[in-house]
């Protein structure tokens, strides 16, 4: 090695601030520095890039040892975080919750990614042992024989089970709100439905899942829907809405309670929906889009056509069943084996609240 590799002088320090004085970018700059110094120190000193490596080795090991620390100590805290999600979710009405969380995340998204295309979207190859549809031609055994929705009364848990819930059949329970407040006062749904998303700071930020509608906002937000049907001279008009979001589905419990019929060991409702018309009539029902479980429409005010039709491969043998909903009235069902659709009556101002509860059937 050179004799002359002495004689050149190490870097000078390049601050006179005291390392508590300096910013994190004057730090990380001074460090910069003071490397390019002593990387060119080395080169006047004639060292060559071997020798270099093994001068710098140790600190190229300190770095790589701390990077992999901190690595590994990111990934323990990923993984136990999604392992604790994993296990809440596995929980009913946790995973209930976070299913909301997710639509109204995947709704911010759309003004960023229409995501919509690929949600309509089959998977991207065939798979040759999948099955379009959750219920089979053997099942359909169940609906074949029904030529009409029952109206029960005075009607226990037990025989919902056995006779209804168990078989997949609708029943409309002609009682089940008679011990209601709300159902026994003159209350103005429309006024209170409305006043309380419009003062109401939290619900105002709700966005709903879905919501459809005849009237034109230029918004899919609930609370400019609102506005509009609150004003006298809007007239003729139609909407429904899911609440998934936790503090709207609360709020909206306040003006339904758990029907007399239903055991206290089944859920409370996870979404709700809002179903509201005024004078509103088209030959055309209207599709509301359920997840499955223990569906109950409860008519506040006005009355309802609804329609359950099969689903496929069912829709062949089983027939569609044709109901009016009058106020006071609630229609109870499964929906494993039927869509809803409904319309309103014509000449009134109907409202509707519809739940949906994560359904167990019991043995």
């Amino acid at each position: 090695m050179s004799s002359n590799k002495g004689s050149v002088k190490p870097p000078r320090k390049l601050t006179a601030k005291e390392p508590h004085e300096m910013s994190h970018a004057e730090k990380l700059r001074l460090i910069d520095d003071e490397l390019n110094a002593f990387y060119k120190y080395c080169q006047q000193a004639g060292f060559t890039e071997e020798e270099m490596d093994i001068i710098c080795q140790p600190l190229v090991a300190a770095m790589r040892r701390s990077w992999l620390q901190l690595v590994f100590q990111a990934s323990l805290i990923l993984i136990g975080i999604g392992t604790l999600i994993c296990l809440a979710g596995q929980l009913d009405f946790v995973g209930a919750h976070f299913s909301a969380l997710g639509r109204l995340v995947m709704i911010k998204l759309l003004p960023v990614w229409n995501w919509q295309p690929l949600y309509y979207e089959n998977c991207m190859m065939n798979n040759p042992f999948y099955q379009d549809y959750p219920i089979s031609e053997e099942d359909c055994v169940a609906c074949e024989a029904l030529e009409s929705i029952d109206r029960l009364s005075d009607v226990r848990y037990r025989q919902l089970v056995d006779n209804y819930f168990s078989r997949d059949a609708p029943a409309i329970i002609t009682d089940a709100m008679h011990s209601w407040s709300a159902m026994n006062t003159d209350f103005f749904w429309f006024e209170n439905i409305t006043q309380l998303y419009l003062e109401n700071e939290r619900l105002m930020e709700t966005v709903p899942c879905a919501l459809t509608s005849n009237l034109r906002t230029g918004s899919s937000d609930l609370a400019a829907f609102l506005r509009r049907v609150h004003s006298p001279g809007v007239a003729k008009w139609f909407v429904h809405w899911q609440n998934c979001d936790i503090n709207a589905v609360k709020v909206l419990r306040k003006y339904y309670q758990r029907p007399y019929f239903l055991s206290s060991t089944v859920s409370p409702a996870h979404f709700n929906w809002v179903l509201m018309s005024s004078d509103y009539n088209s030959p055309n029902y209207k599709r509301v889009e359920l997840d499955s479980g223990l569906i109950a429409l409860a008519q506040l005010r006005g009355a309802t056509q609804l329609r359950l039709t099969p689903i496929n491969p069912c829709n062949s043998s089983c027939p569609e069943l044709i109901a009016d909903l009058h106020q006071g009235e609630m229609l109870v069902f499964t929906n494993l084996m039927w869509n809803l659709e409904y319309a309103p009556m014509r000449g009134l101002d109907n409202i509707a609240i519809l739940t949906e509860t994560v359904w167990e059937e019991e043995t």
